[in-house]
């Protein structure tokens, strides 16, 4: 698997990155593990967690966490390991936890969980406004010079705030946000449906910043959670999916892709393709629900799709994040 280097690091990262948002609920154990040694054998090195992940159907903290800490063992130095702090408690999505003292916290908590000494790739998962990006790249910076982070990033970020944060990374000659972690799919996306639980979608704007400056990125819900398969197989999708992704939009790009599949292509392909062709170092974030999905996914990342189909399949979008 082709490998895109992280600007501004020594990361060199496969061009997929293995979502694992449900390992150890809806994915067991041994199915993670599987799934991880898979991916380690495709070429990928790519893993991606959170500190919340599983928190919605486990008792105990860090599930996601927990099951990539116990694999690693004796693998931790051809892994790069992304996870995510100081996000909401689930059962309180409105209480901010971005602040120094929950981000202390969740490293530490992160890196027991994940039985390293260090994080490769550590983002803030949520924003506070009311906190100066300013006090939060120092409280970062302190975690690297204490050994515990190579380098961290943003996620759900605005583009006002991330601006504010380049801007005091510049004048204190800080290295700043290494990656930006957000929404980014081929779907049309109904915007109303990401108010809550607050996450942020890369928009025409946003998309041309990260060109201009290059920043990595990192797409999350690239796949739809399987709403174009799912559509095309004549599967149910769900209310959530039907509210988020409903529209003329997508009725079109879905008869596109119909047309395309009976040439040979497979759904992912074009899925994968939106998001590398970004004009930016640009990786596609995703899980799988069975190992077969998992080897259709390392598969379809190596492929690529002609830019002229991809223009075909995005000028049907309401709106659209690529300047051609």
């Amino acid at each position: 698997m082709e490998k895109v280097g992280l600007t501004n690091t020594e990361l060199q990262v496969s061009q997929l990155c293995l979502g694992t948002a449900d390992f150890g609920t809806k994915r067991s154990r041994e199915e993670a593990f599987r799934q991880m040694d898979v991916f380690l054998d495709g070429g990928g090195n790519f893993i991606d967690t959170a500190h919340v992940y599983g928190d919605w159907a486990c008792e105990e903290k860090g599930c996601s966490e927990k099951v990539i800490g116990e694999w690693l063992a004796g693998k931790r130095d051809k892994v790069i390991l992304s996870t995510k702090g100081c996000h909401p408690p689930i059962n309180d999505m409105e209480c901010s936890r971005v602040d120094v003292h929950s981000l202390r916290e969740d490293v530490e908590e992160s890196l027991r969980c994940l039985k390293t000494d260090y994080i490769d790739l550590y983002f803030l998962h949520r924003d506070n406004p009311q906190v100066p990006a300013g006090e939060l790249l120092e409280a970062l910076e302190d975690e690297v010079r204490r050994g515990n982070l190579r380098y961290y990033g943003c996620s759900n970020w605005s583009l006002e705030r991330l601006k504010e944060a380049d801007r005091y990374a510049k004048e204190h000659g800080l290295r700043g946000f290494a990656c930006n972690q957000m929404m980014f799919v081929l779907a049309d996306v109904v915007p109303e449906t990401l108010v809550k639980p607050q996450l942020t979608i890369l928009d025409g704007e946003y998309y041309r910043y990260e060109k201009e400056t290059q920043l990595s990125f990192m797409a999350y819900m690239c796949m739809a959670g399987g709403y174009f398969s799912k559509r095309m197989a004549g599967k149910p999708v769900s209310a959530q999916q039907k509210e988020r992704y409903h529209g003329d939009a997508n009725e079109a790009i879905l008869r596109k892709l119909k047309l395309y599949v009976s040439e040979g292509y497979q759904v992912t392909d074009f899925l994968f393709s939106y998001v590398k062709m970004a004009g930016f170092p640009s990786i596609p974030i995703a899980g799988f629900g069975s190992e077969a999905q998992l080897r259709q996914g390392l598969d379809c990342i190596d492929r690529e799709v002609p830019e002229e189909i991809m223009k075909d399949l995005i000028f049907l979008k309401r709106t659209q994040s690529y300047q051609w």
